[in-house]
């Protein structure tokens, strides 16, 4: 994402201007440059959005599971994250932490940290970005994932959540960013059911069918 400046709102129209400036984010992980976020305790920013899709996945929730309790090979499941570890020494629960390098559906050289907040071992898991490296626009940024089964397949539920940094990120994420938003984050948990199912590694450049992954709602609290 590049941050617009006053003089471009003059210069060009002003859709344009997000479109080309605004949008390239990913709903999963966006912060100012070198931003830090501490998810629940920071004060939410304006614009505060929630997006909830849901997906039904074609294996046991047991192996739908090991996908999310591996948190540091999120790489395998998401088109936006090029390559991804668990940066802290404890590797699952409450306040494993992970690092995530973006792939170039978002920003080259973009950087993410995200550590664990609730771990609901089997069934649930919520995590909350807290910093975010060469990215500007979000000041809050989180996401959860619920498994529920369903016979010998599982449905996926999941919610990011996301606050703007100041009014002008906030008119547009409400006026299309929102809308990116949720174009992205279907792809993420589109990819998520494209490698519990097949086994092969989701990249940027992996061509996804997001049709089946439904969007519930998209819901601005401010």
């Amino acid at each position: 994402m590049v941050l617009i400046e006053p003089h471009d709102i003059c210069k060009t129209n002003f859709k344009q201007i997000v479109m080309k400036k605004s949008l390239t984010v990913l709903g999963v992980a966006l912060l100012g440059s070198d931003a830090n976020a501490q998810g629940q305790n920071q004060e939410l920013g304006k614009a505060a959005t929630e997006t909830t899709v849901e997906v039904l996945i074609d294996a046991p929730i047991e192996k739908v599971w090991e996908a999310f309790a591996d948190i540091g090979g999120i790489f395998l499941n998401s088109p936006t994250v090029d390559t991804s570890y668990t940066s802290s020494e404890q590797k699952t629960g409450v306040g494993a932490t992970r690092h995530m390098i973006l792939s170039p559906m978002i920003k080259k050289g973009a950087t993410l940290d995200e550590r664990v907040l609730i771990w609901e071992e089997g069934t649930y898991q919520k995590l909350e970005v807290y910093k975010i490296h060469k990215v500007s626009g979000i000041k809050t940024m989180g996401g959860d994932f619920r498994l529920i089964p369903k016979g010998n397949q599982t449905i996926l539920r999941s919610t990011l959540n996301y606050s703007m940094k100041n009014g002008m990120w906030g008119m547009m994420n409400k006026m299309m960013g929102k809308k990116k938003f949720a174009k992205i984050w279907r792809k993420v948990i589109g990819g998520y059911k494209y490698h519990i199912e097949t086994g092969e590694e989701v990249t940027h450049k992996t061509k996804l069918d997001i049709s089946p992954v439904e969007l519930i709602e998209i819901k601005i609290l401010n």
